[in-house]
């Protein structure tokens, strides 16, 4: 729901290919009136389903300074769920279960969790409860997540079918989901992908990746987001989708998410800007080659003033995402990548900063800090968060680092950090517009959101 809803694409292939395996499935949204409540309460009395299967797409927001947990709504809903209907089986999925099982079941309280990717592990899995076979609570294929091979095969989400009303999450500054592959065989310092969707690419059907489209156009959409880890990688593929996209003349408002900032060939940025993309989600995280190199990038900062330029030609704006504190970070390399912004990232292109790295679970972060790599000053725990740990580096502390982007930021109007974006007056502020008819992205008003704070007390 934060900073605004997203739509359930994942839980959409589920429920897809759960009814394809020949199961009756009904598809509820996140209740968030009492009346929803009370829908989903009727819902579980007058159906008589066997499985509530319950989707978790994070964690939390992974802000050191914001911090919020997102499992308490899907904590409630079980428990109401345990209330209505006690012989209920309750199944957790989602890349929050996958990323920290233990957690969910703790918090969440389901009787199973399924790891990986749902389409055939649900379906069998209810096969094997209604068999009477013995089932853990935490059901992985073997001691690691499930994957589907075959992706191309699998059944199309049909999002728009399961979710009548789309309106709700186009409000906001997101677009109608769209994923054209899933795995990442890239190994960022900080990135759970590998953990949830494997470390090698799986393609999708770029056919059904063209029907999903204008199924949604045929029911009013017309913003569409590209949520694959990264959309520009390989090229290969994102040209083929693309194609088809041009082929049926499916324009719309589309935003690629995670664009690596390596590969934006012209045979790439023609295509996309042709079909309607406007602007992009450019996820460079330093522009230190020292920093690069410690969160394992495939490029240096070079590489980063070429995208800019490529950008540039072809009239794309960008949402440049730092992410600053990581391991070997000094007051040197924070200024290397603020000096670049301050050179290369000026509005209307916007910028958007997140200091230090929560440590998740299948992250290689994650297993250095249990191999001992990392001094005890690196590695930060808040007192009401108790196992809980965010990486800083103790060459840029918290309070430090922090005071170093806020003043930053008040000279750089479109710089919005992480912390701020959780801040009460800007999801006041994006809940006003999101009623309103503004043209998104929504951060290419960071300028105007930063004004707005400052006019309220202790926002600065």
């Amino acid at each position: 729901m934060s900073p605004y809803r997203v739509a359930p694409l994942g839980l959409a292939f589920v429920a897809s290919a759960t009814r394809a395996a020949g199961h009756d499935v009904r598809f509820l949204d996140l209740p968030q009136s009492r009346a929803g409540h009370r829908r989903f309460r009727r819902l579980l009395t007058e159906w008589p389903a066997d499985f509530l299967a319950l989707g978790i797409r994070n964690l939390d927001n992974s802000d050191f300074h914001g911090f919020e947990s997102y499992l308490d709504e899907p904590a409630a809903l079980v428990e109401t769920a345990r209330r209505v209907r006690p012989d209920l089986k309750v199944i957790a999925g989602g890349p929050a279960a996958t990323v920290s099982p233990q957690l969910v079941l703790e918090r969440v309280r389901p009787d199973h969790i399924v790891l990986g990717e749902g389409e055939e592990s649900l379906p069998q899995l209810i096969a094997d409860l209604r068999d009477g076979r013995p089932v853990p609570p935490v059901v992985t294929a073997g001691s690691a997540p499930f994957r589907v091979r075959d992706t191309a095969a699998l059944p199309p989400p049909r999002l728009h079918e399961w979710v009548p009303d789309l309106r709700p999450y186009l409000r906001g500054d997101a677009g109608y989901p769209l994923q054209t592959k899933r795995g990442c065989p890239l190994k960022c310092t900080y990135c759970t992908y590998g953990r949830i969707e494997g470390s090698r690419y799986r393609f999708l059907d770029p056919r059904a990746v063209a029907d999903e489209v204008e199924g949604a156009r045929a029911r009013g959409v017309n913003d569409f987001e590209f949520v694959d880890s990264t959309f520009n990688l390989p090229a290969g593929h994102a040209i083929e989708v693309l194609a088809h996209l041009r082929a049926r003349r499916l324009t719309a408002n589309y935003v690629g998410t995670g664009l690596n900032p390596s590969r934006l060939p012209s045979e790439l940025l023609e295509p996309m800007s042709d079909i309607g993309f406007r602007s992009v989600i450019l996820t460079a995280e330093s522009a230190s080659d020292t920093m690069l190199a410690s969160y394992r990038k495939t490029y240096r900062r070079d590489a980063l003033f070429a995208a800019a330029d490529r950008l540039d030609a072809h009239g794309m704006i960008a949402l440049w995402v730092f992410l600053l504190g990581g391991p070997g970070e000094t007051e040197a390399t924070v200024e290397e990548t603020l000096a670049f912004i301050e050179q290369r990232v000026r509005s209307p292109h916007a910028v958007y900063i997140t200091s230090g790295i929560r440590i998740y679970d299948g992250s290689p972060i994650a297993d250095d800090a249990a191999a001992g790599v990392f001094a005890k000053e690196d590695l930060r725990r808040r007192a009401e968060l108790p196992g809980l740990e965010f990486f800083y580096s103790h060459a840029t502390p918290p309070d430090w680092l922090e005071a170093r982007l806020r003043s930053f930021r008040a000279t750089h109007p479109h710089v919005m950090l992480s912390c701020e974006g959780h801040h009460t007056a800007t999801r006041l502020a994006l809940r006003v517009m999101n009623h309103l008819p503004f043209r998104k992205p929504y951060w290419q008003y960071i300028p105007t959101l930063n004004r707005l704070r400052r006019l309220l007390p202790g926002t600065h």
